[in-house]
């Protein structure tokens, strides 16, 4: 093993055992009691694993025994990231967001296999970017979640998700040539659907209202 492959498991190895006692602080938290700890503790879980990702996949992709490319279609499956065409345009499927947070990795995460797999739909597809286009975040969460877990929508990582998808679908993601929906939904898992409809007159659709959660 070279000194520098050595030096980066162990920065990895160190990582996940900082990963393993957080979690620990987490389960041993009370939520009812102490809510705000809970959440900001939760918070770091999901920073320590997603920062714990990115340094494996940059990791595993430094090398040339390994295809960056294949990793990506990995790890893409593993978010569960999913696009489609549908009548009216796109749909695509991401894991939750979660609130905007400052750091090195912010949204790495999720941004690269984001664009990767937008990448290859669009390499498959003839695609016409859209000109004027009405996109609306659908922010599925489980059921059984506390109102309380449900998220505002003015601090999630929309906006850099929306700069990925402003790069294959769309001419521009200003206010006029975009029109921008949020809405919140109970369903069987924790995920964002992202529709990106051409937008024609005033749009509404009933089925877009917002669901009781």
């Amino acid at each position: 093993m070279s000194p520098n492959l050595y030096d980066r498991t162990n920065r990895l190895k160190d990582d996940i055992i900082r990963l393993k006692n957080a979690v620990c602080a987490y389960e041993m938290t009370d939520a009812a009691k102490y809510p705000e700890n809970f959440e900001d503790l939760g918070m770091d879980i999901a920073m320590r694993a997603e920062a714990i990702a990115c340094t494996a996949r940059n990791l595993v992709g430094s090398y040339p025994v390994s295809s960056r490319k294949r990793m990506l279609h990995t790890v893409t499956d593993a978010q569960g990231i999913e696009v489609m065409e549908t009548e009216m345009g796109y749909e695509i499927i991401i894991p939750q967001l979660l609130p905007k947070r400052k750091g090195r990795q912010n949204v790495v995460f999720l941004l690269e296999p984001l664009s990767f797999a937008l990448e290859c739909f669009c390499r498959e597809k003839e695609i016409c970017r859209m000109e004027q286009a009405f996109i609306c975040y659908t922010y599925e969460y489980a059921k059984g979640i506390p109102v309380r877990g449900i998220r505002d929508y003015d601090n999630l990582e929309a906006k850099e998700v929306l700069d990925v998808i402003n790069a294959f679908f769309l001419l521009d993601d200003s206010g006029a040539f975009c029109e921008l929906h949020y809405r919140t939904k109970v369903g069987k898992k924790n995920c964002t659907h992202i529709e990106i409809r051409r937008k024609t007159g005033q749009m509404w659709y009933p089925e877009m209202a917002l669901e009781s959660v």
